[in-house]
């Protein structure tokens, strides 16, 4: 095929899939080696890992077309067998061990052509609720969309799958992957991938379950896999969601009518005329009567927050992470915890952590993506117009908040000798004295952002 034609049939293949059609010929544009391949190396090459060894010495140091045409005759013929990966350790931040797989070059490369073509056949039908690994999607948008979309929660449900990239189930995963794909050389291949096995001191090890560990193309095979409960939910969220407005407060709107009919008394002192009950005579008396009126407005909200009429379903998910915000009952919240647990068991063929799901008050909050989300209402006023005149009205409401957790500020500025934040108290730096302002300051910012602290230099 020439490299138009090529171009052309990938952009074309997200086209296909927003139609709900199967997706065919990915394995025709994988054995073409001037767009995929280049693309793949040019993707995955600038990583740290990119020539650490795996269970031989095959890095991806050496890049040439003879490599890939060799990779793609390989595949062709059906002689292409991914080697096991080498599994490690990681230390995890709660003492803990994490598994982690090295594949071998030749291996990453060919995970990174199928990611490329699974991208385009799920990226534009992915759910607007997934915020793990995929592009211009981030932790941030995750809570940016909880903060904008989630006003109001009274529960939060949390969620932890046991060992979620540990136990996906391979059938299931294929299941999923050829609804949408009808093409059996790819699928064979991800099947490949998937059994690929493990080497650990020298033993090799069958993988039964779970994605490529360390591979390329675990993350999106993880997020294929869970778009499943992307749609469960989406689905979940039309049956639950429930009235338009949450109907009035009757004690909210008895002190709103208390306080019209006090302006219209003022009003009418204003105009020199006189109030039928002679004790609203008195300007003096009708702005404290308001005053107090208004005080207690304050102190109840408008609405009915215990509405049975009105209920509403938020999700936010990154990765295997993800909470579920409830507007209801409890019992509806428990409901639906239910109801998800049993999803995930029955439908997806995984567990949930007892110890570790549970149901919050939205007030308390929730550890989500290693930050505090909860409701917050602040108590600063603001004059607001209303009608033709003025009111005041409270800045924050049954806001979502995200704050970082005080135990992680601490423990970062004790790392980092930055002094005691609990009382205000920096601390001196030697190590930074003999450095220039300019080094000092691009230093923390380098802290800031996360990287190591850069080390002296002479001139900048």
């Amino acid at each position: 095929m020439r490299t138009e034609t090529v171009i052309k049939a990938v952009n074309s293949i997200a086209r296909v899939s927003m139609k709900g059609r199967q997706v065919n010929g990915l394995f025709r544009l994988m054995t073409n080696p001037d767009v995929l391949w280049k693309q793949a190396y040019a993707n995955i090459y600038p990583n740290k890992g990119a020539i650490t060894q795996g269970v031989n010495k095959n890095t991806l140091d050496g890049f040439s077309e003879e490599r890939v045409n060799h990779l793609i005759g390989m595949l062709v013929t059906r002689r292409y067998c991914p080697k096991p990966v080498r599994r490690t350790y990681i230390p995890k931040k709660n003492g803990k061990l994490r598994p982690l797989g090295i594949p071998t070059g030749n291996d990453k490369l060919v995970q990174e052509v199928v990611r490329i073509l699974l991208e385009r056949v799920y990226e534009p039908i992915f759910s607007r609720y997934s915020h793990g690994f995929r592009p211009r999607k981030s932790c941030h948008t995750a809570l940016r969309q909880i903060c904008d979309v989630w006003a109001g929660t009274k529960w939060i449900i949390e969620f932890d799958i046991k060992g979620f990239f540990d136990n996906i189930n391979h059938a299931k995963l294929i299941d999923i992957l050829e609804k949408k794909i009808d093409d059996k050389r790819i699928i064979n291949i991800i099947r490949k991938m998937l059994k690929a096995g493990y080497m650990e001191d020298w033993h090799f090890n069958k993988t039964w379950s779970g994605t490529p560990q360390g591979g390329v193309i675990s993350p999106l095979l993880a997020n294929i896999y869970l778009h499943e409960l992307d749609m469960f939910m989406e689905n979940m969220m039309l049956q639950f969601n429930k009235g338009k407005r949450r109907k009035h407060n009757p004690e909210y709107a008895l002190i709103g009518s208390r306080m019209q009919t006090a302006n219209q008394k003022l009003q009418r002192l204003k105009m020199g005329l006189k109030c039928y009950n002679p004790a609203d005579n008195t300007r003096e008396k009708l702005l404290r009567k308001r005053r107090e009126l208004q005080k207690q407005m304050h102190k109840i909200p408008s609405v009915d927050l215990f509405d049975p009429d009105y209920r509403r379903l938020r999700y936010a998910r990154y990765a295997d992470d993800f909470i579920i915000g409830v507007i209801g009952s409890r019992k509806d919240a428990e409901l639906v915890m239910q109801q998800v647990k049993a999803f995930l068991e029955n439908e997806l063929f995984l567990e949930a952590a007892t110890d570790k799901t549970c149901i919050k008050s939205a007030r308390k909050g929730v550890r989500f993506l290693g930050y505090d989300v909860k409701v917050y209402s602040g108590e600063k006023l603001k004059k607001q117009i209303c009608g033709h005149g003025t009111c005041l009205k409270m800045t924050i409401v049954q806001r979502m908040q995200v704050q970082t957790p005080q135990e992680k500020l601490l423990q970062y500025a004790s790392k980092k000798s930055y002094g005691n934040i609990a009382a205000f108290k920096p601390v001196s730096r030697p190590e930074l004295l003999q450095r220039s302002d300019l080094e000092i300051l691009l230093a923390y910012n380098a802290e800031m952002r996360g990287s190591e602290l850069l080390q002296p230099c002479s001139k900048i």
